[in-house]
Parts: C-alpha cells; structure tokens; sequence
C-alpha cells in the first residue's frame, strides 16, 4: 500500500489551541471561542495509531450550554474540509476578486449560521491536521466502515470534552462525504449485529448532503445509479452548463433546466427504452432535440443511438466553437481546448491561506502543515461494505428510526460530477416517506456555494432547516 504521508518533516504532539473571537455578522456582532484539537486513537497496547483533528466555532455569549452543534467533513476519499469552512459556512471565508479568483486573504462570513449553531470542522484520517500515526493500522481507517466508525468515534470524543450530550446534532458531508454521513448515520444507531456493536443510539437532528456520492458502490468508480444512462442522469446538468454559456438571453435557468428534463422524461426515456425498435428518423428527431438542450453536435447522438458515452466528450463540445472546454467541478469555468486540462486545477490557495492566515488567526501553531488534499490515502481505499446495506438504505433507515431528523439534500447545477438528474433519480427512488426529503439546486458547481447567489440560497435553507 502506498504511504499515507511518505515525506515525514513533522513530530507529532497533539494539538491544543483556543481563542476568544468577536465576529461581526449581519444579524449583529457575537463571542466565539475558537477551539482546534485532536481527537487520538490508540491501539489494544495503548500506542496512538491515529489522530482525527477537529476545528470548532463555539458561540460564548448567548447563555445556550446545550445550543445545536453541527459537524461538517469533507468527501475524495482524501479532501479536507477546508472548502466547506474557506468557502461557504466560515466564519472566515477566503478574499476573492471580482471574477471570483481566489485571493490570499480572509474576509468574515457575515451570513454564517453561527449565531444560531456551533461549527464543528472535522477531517478524517491522512488529511488536514488528522494523521495516520502508524502505517500497519491504514486498513482500519482507509474503508467505507473504518472511516465512518472513527468520525463517529470522534464525534463521541468531542461530544464528551465539551459536555455536548444534550446538543441538537447536525451533520453535513460534501461528495464522498455524503456517504460518509450515511455511514456515520448507521454507526450512531443500535444494531445488536452490525457495525461498532457498542450500542451508542445517539440522535441526529438533521443531515446536510451536499453533491450527493450515494450511487458509489463497493468498485468506488459507480457515479450514476445503475438504471440509469448517463445521457439521462446528466441531461439536467448539460442543460444548465448549455444555458450558462449560449442561452442566458433567452429564459430563466429554471425554465431551460426543466424543459430538458420534461423533454428527456416524455421523449428520451422512451426512445431509450425502444432501443433498435426506435427508427432512425426518430432518432435524427430526437438527436435535434438533445441538441437544443445541449449545445452538443446532433450527428454525434445519432452515431450513439441518443446515448453519452463519456461526460467528457460534453465538456469538449458545449463551447467548442469558442476554442474551450467546460470544467468538471464547475462547468461555467473553462479552459483551452488544446492545452493540458487539469481536472483539479493547477493552483491552491487554500492550502496558503490556511496555514498562512487561518492558523495564526485561530492561535494554531503546530508542526503539522494542514494539507486540503491527499490522495495517497485513496488507491488502497476499500468500498465493500461489511452489512451489505447501500448508502441509501442506512439513510432510510435512520429516517425511520429518527421520525424528527431533517434531510437537506443539495446539488449544484453545473457540476459533471455528482449529476443532478442522478440525485433526482436516487431520491425519487429512496423508499424515504415522501416530505422528509427538501431536494433543492443551486446555481452553483460541486460545492453549491461555488457562486455567490448559490451560497447565499444554500446558506439560508440551511438556516430554515435548523430553525424548523
């Protein structure tokens, strides 16, 4: 197995660090303590193997010991969390210009949901401040059912040092995170015959998906439910990206957006459906019309019988004609048709602001660099599971088990790579009692705050969501 962190400059000792914050918000000015620490692991001869390290906004001024707490991970396997606290939920947020280029520098969040609930940043093993702290324990940490166990076990650590049992709780998981919170979901419960088996029946108040990864399976490679084709799955995003681009003239987003999918629901899917039996004037037909909502050649959803073979023979087609190609992440970002496309992007300025400006803000000052990204920990990542149950099922289950708990499911319209028409498929497939579920999309990429009207939209239902 590759090293999870190859290039040892560090020692560790465990993270301690608070500081007392006053935080201008547009509802008015409050007191935070700001809290970072590491929750540690030990193995059966008491040697530490590993270290989740956590990041917490702690409202002091309200009177509210026992006030809602919400704990927030990113997804990979392997990203930090950091975008979710730099770029959305803060309270400190990075600089960006006014094309919305990153900058090195923080500004306050000022709609942050502080003043109404704790933030608690988590990141899991091998990223951010967290370590694996002996190589021969990777596998307990580095699967679907390792990694959720020691989130919950971390959570549990940190609900016992701040005397938190009474605490409304929150969850919120971005990308692979979403399955991660449907694991932790099913981890917190009380199966007698699967899972950490220590009965813990812990409640969660509600859960915030964000881009949902929910159709992976145990080959880690599954994006789209297996019912569906990915012309289908992705027509809704495709429609988005093409309006952004060609169309923002002529209709709302919404309208473009749904008159694709009511198009691909009373048209598509049947002649999908007929296969060979479809004729091929009905297929040019057809091919015409994913085209409209596409900006794609028809000729090429004639040679593919109305199928996508790839999301990526879209991103090089939809504004082909001006020499680009749409990004994966975010599709209103672009870049040169003919140079080297990097699916990540070449620069990082998170991982300078965050240790740069953050850390020192925060009265962090470790040895640890904190890392927003680390890949090493995912070619070994195992994405069997040991019940059998999908993702899906451990969030209906919860669901059933916890009548009261809020689901909050959130999907950026110009995002290739959790597809909006996939979660809209999952969903309406669930088997969760219909009224449970608030399904929205946002003009928005991977992460839904990628734009400011997204963020402002997303920020304020989960506000409503927490406020009931």
């Amino acid at each position: 197995m590759r090293r999870i962190h190859p290039y040892q400059t560090e020692r560790f000792e465990p993270l301690h660090g608070v500081k007392q914050l006053e935080i201008p918000l547009r509802s008015g000015r409050i007191s935070v303590n700001a809290v970072t620490e590491d929750h540690v692991f030990y193995d059966e001869d008491y040697r530490a193997e590993a270290a989740i390290a956590t990041i917490s906004y702690l409202r002091t001024d309200d009177g509210n010991t026992q006030r809602p707490v919400m704990f927030l991970w990113n997804g990979g396997p392997g990203s930090a969390v950091s975008m979710l606290q730099m770029e959305c939920f803060g309270p400190y947020c990075m600089a960006k210009d006014e094309k919305e280029t990153p900058l090195y520098g923080l500004e306050t969040e000022v709609d942050t949901i502080l003043d109404i609930c704790d933030l608690v940043y988590m990141d899991p093993v091998g990223v951010g401040y967290s370590r694996l702290l002996r190589e021969d324990a990777a596998e307990k940490y580095f699967s679907v059912d390792g990694d959720a166990r020691s989130i919950t076990f971390a959570i549990v650590s940190w609900l016992k040092r701040h005397q938190r049992w009474n605490s409304p709780v929150y969850i919120c998981g971005e990308s692979y995170g979403t399955i991660r919170a449907c694991r932790v979901l099913d981890e917190l419960g009380r199966d007698p015959f699967y899972g950490n088996r220590m009965m813990l029946g812990l409640p969660v108040a509600g859960v915030i998906l964000i881009g949902s990864a929910l159709s992976v399976g145990k080959e880690g490679t599954e994006l789209i439910d297996p019912s569906l084709e990915l012309i289908t799955a992705a027509l809704p995003s495709m429609a988005a990206i093409h309006w952004y681009h060609n169309h923002q003239n002529e209709c709302s987003l919404e309208v473009f957006v749904e008159k694709a999918w009511e198009f691909g629901r009373t048209k598509l899917l049947p002649a999908l459906f007929a296969g060979d039996d479809c004729s091929q004037e009905e297929v040019k037909n057809i091919a015409y019309q994913l085209a409209k909502y596409t900006g794609m050649d028809p000729l090429y959803f004639e040679n593919s019988r109305l199928k996508l073979q790839r999301v990526d023979d879209f991103m090089t087609q939809v504004i082909s004609q001006k020499g680009l190609r749409v990004d994966l992440y975010d599709g209103r970002m672009t870049a040169s048709l003919t140079g080297f496309y990097n699916t990540v992007g070449d620069g990082n300025m998170p991982i300078a602001v965050m240790n740069g400006i953050l850390a020192p803000k925060l009265g962090v000052d470790p040895d640890r660099v904190y890392y927003t990204g680390n890949l090493n920990v995912h070619p070994g990542w195992n994405y069997a599971v040991e019940n059998g149950k999908s993702h899906m099922e451990c969030l209906r289950a919860a669901a059933e088990r916890m009548p009261a708990m809020k689901i909050l499911m959130a999907s950026g319209l110009y995002d290739l790579c959790t597809l909006a028409g996939n979660t809209r498929y999952q969903f309406t497939h669930s088997g969760i009692a219909e009224g449970r579920v608030i399904n929205r999309e946002y003009p928005g990429g991977h992460g839904v705050y990628s734009s400011k009207e997204g963020k402002v939209q997303f920020l304020l239902d989960v506000r409503k969501l927490i406020k009931g």
